[in-house]
């Protein structure tokens, strides 16, 4: 097997389990598409370098381990917050249909931005939870247990932050 062979093979292996690990351990949600891509990089290299894996999972979650702690130096952590304009890619087109009505779907558009940006004024601790559940689809069991919380904490904060986002965005 060749080393792009052997690369898709290890990357469609261990994609979701370094996704939900860099997801639980990343400091900001705007960070963990790069530290993915990063996490996969190296692994590309180092799969094209020869370099023997035994177990992938464990070579990429080793991987992603450090990508996080080169990432993130001590003066990072300290001043980590989440960029308002993250994952907004400006230039991406709508298609829209006929019967679609313009100003609702510019309205639509604002509401998710503002949304978006009420989520990133949150504890980083409910953006994870956020971004685990309703981004990955994990559970909210399986977002506890990534994030070191119990089922009730979890909940908790997800439902708190969900009933704050309903009061101020809701319309009467």
């Amino acid at each position: 097997m060749n080393g792009q062979e052997r690369f898709k093979e290890i990357y469609n292996g261990t994609k979701q389990s370094v996704l939900r690990y860099i997801s639980a351990k990343c400091l900001n949600i705007a960070d963990i598409e790069d530290l993915f891509q990063e996490t996969y990089l190296r692994v590309y290299d180092s799969v094209n370098g020869g370099c023997e894996i035994g177990e992938p999972e464990a070579f990429c979650i080793g991987i992603a381990k450090h990508c996080l702690s080169h990432y993130y130096t001590k003066a990072q952590r300290l001043k980590a917050r989440i960029s308002l304009s993250a994952g907004k890619d400006t230039d991406e087109q709508i298609d829209i249909k006929d019967e679609t009505d313009i100003r609702e779907l510019v309205e639509n558009n604002i509401l998710y931005d503002e949304v978006f940006k009420e989520i990133c004024r949150l504890p980083s601790d409910v953006q994870r939870i956020f971004y685990l559940h309703y981004f990955l689809g994990l559970s909210l069991n399986e977002t506890a247990s990534l994030l070191g919380m119990s089922f009730g904490q979890t909940t908790q904060r997800l439902y708190k932050a969900i009933r704050q986002l309903r009061k101020k965005y809701i319309r009467r």
